[in-house]
């Protein structure tokens, strides 16, 4: 027994066990709002599992010192590549735009703003309604700019609640062609924004709706169907027959004389009198 022991002893010693090799990887000290400039006092160096490691991280504090944020980092999360804006940014809101892009503020209410719901980072389809289109003048509303991107509402680039908030402007990511549709559409119409859900990606494709078709477009309600369930009224009760006269001759000698009968109906309980 004692033999046996020492020898599964030895089998524990010499057996490989696994190792997990650790590599350098650079995190958050505290939480980072957007926009944050990162400093050496933000970020600290931590040993993390080597298939564990998420892409884009860094191993070092100089390569991150002076970068934008432009998504928000939580205290202990690995600062990547993805939530830094690009290099050469100089913090502030404009670093939370992309090169070849603009950035358009349009004046909103609580209604074209869709009561206050939307937020940075939501997207939204733009809609414009216009006077005198085309020949017959009517108005029209159509669909200009579809899945942009919200930068800001008012002065807030960041989205900390989903709460709705009642804002006066919202500030959209734009390309410089739909910047000048959009400086158009609010100059001339009225804009309104659509909501779209963060998972729907697809365009529509639309050629717009004028008054008049609006107004042929809709159906006015059928009239509504009496319950089959509901019992019908009687029917009115037939009129009483009318009586019916019989005459009969009578001879008396040699006079002939006529006289007239009455016939009661059959049902009448008088007939069989």
């Amino acid at each position: 027994m004692y033999h046996f022991l020492k020898q599964q002893e030895a089998r524990t010693t010499d057996s490989a066990l696994p190792t997990f090799v650790s590599q350098r990887v650079v995190v958050a000290v505290t939480d980072l709002p957007v926009g944050s400039l990162l400093t050496p006092l933000d970020m600290q160096v931590r040993m993390w599992p080597e298939n564990l490691i998420p892409a884009g991280s860094a191993d070092s504090l100089e390569k991150l010192v002076g970068r934008v944020l432009k998504i928000e980092i939580a205290a202990g999360e690995p600062v990547l590549e993805s939530k830094m804006a690009p290099e050469g940014s100089t913090g502030g809101f404009s670093s939370l735009i992309p090169p070849g892009m603009r950035a358009v503020t349009v004046g909103v209410n609580v209604v074209s703003g869709v009561g206050g719901f939307i937020l940075p980072r939501t997207r939204v389809d733009v809609l414009v309604t216009v006077t005198g289109v085309g020949k017959s003048g009517d108005r029209q509303t159509k669909t200009i700019l579809q899945n942009v991107e919200v930068l800001a509402v008012d002065q807030t680039y960041d989205q900390d609640s989903d709460d709705p908030v009642t804002v006066k402007s919202v500030t959209l990511l734009v390309t410089p062609e739909e910047a000048e549709q959009l400086s158009l559409a609010a100059n001339e119409g009225v804009l309104q924004l659509a909501l779209r859900s963060g998972a729907d990606d697809e365009l529509f494709i639309g050629r717009g709706i004028e008054l008049k078709q609006l107004m042929k477009s809709y159906t006015p309600p059928q009239p509504r169907v009496a319950s089959s369930s509901r019992p019908k009224p009687p029917p009115p009760p037939p009129p009483p027959p009318e009586p019916t006269t019989k005459v009969v001759e009578i001879i008396r000698a040699n006079k002939l004389s006529e006289v007239e009968f009455e016939e009661m109906p059959a049902e009448s309980p008088n007939a069989s009198e």
